[in-house]
């Protein structure tokens, strides 16, 4: 009985693996899934099987495969709201996460395989904008939603030639700056 309940739940760990949408949580997925394996090679006595399973699959293989996704770029998006600056609200970061705009944004770059990272900062436009470990700063105001983005960046102008082409409901405009300077 037992065994039927680790290889529901390999089941639900590999589906898992495959739906994720970062790649760091699949890979923790998959080695649950292997430690799972490892247990289900106990139960059939097979430790020898067991041990490797564990060993490899547990802990090499997810290993090499976080040593690799290191090369891969974080994304980080900052996320500026003018007027509540001082106090960002669970109310504003559930509006601004499932707005339309930044849900396009974030599909965007996953597609290209960055894994995004959505910060709430609590410090002005221009404070945001000279921080060096954001890669877009996105504020939210009265008129809809400004992506600042600096001028060198080329993932920018394909973001914005998307939006363009398939457009949004959201009242979106994109804002380029030098990284040096004041908007």
């Amino acid at each position: 009985m037992i065994e039927v309940g680790v290889v529901l739940l390999m089941g639900v760990f590999a589906a898992l693996t495959i739906q994720s949408s970062l790649l760091r949580l699949s890979i923790v997925y998959l080695a649950v899934f292997s430690l799972l394996a490892a247990f289900l090679y106990l139960l059939y006595a097979a430790p020898e099987l067991a041990i490797a399973e564990a060993v490899i699959g547990s802990g090499l293989v997810p290993l090499l495969y976080l040593a690799a996704l290191k090369q891969t770029r974080v994304y980080t998006i900052a996320v500026v709201s003018e007027g509540q600056r001082d106090s960002i609200t669970d109310r504003v970061i559930f509006e601004v996460e499932r707005s339309k705009a930044l849900e396009e944004i974030k599909a965007f770059f996953e597609r290209r395989e960055f894994e995004v990272q959505v910060v709430f900062v609590n410090v002005a436009l221009e404070e945001a904008l000279k921080q060096e470990e954001y890669d877009l700063v996105v504020e939210r105001d009265e008129k809809g939603i400004a992506v600042y983005t600096d001028e060198q960046s080329y993932v920018m102008v394909e973001l914005e030639l998307m939006f363009q082409m398939h457009g949004t409901d959201a009242a979106l405009r994109f804002i380029r700056y030098s990284p040096g300077e004041a908007v």
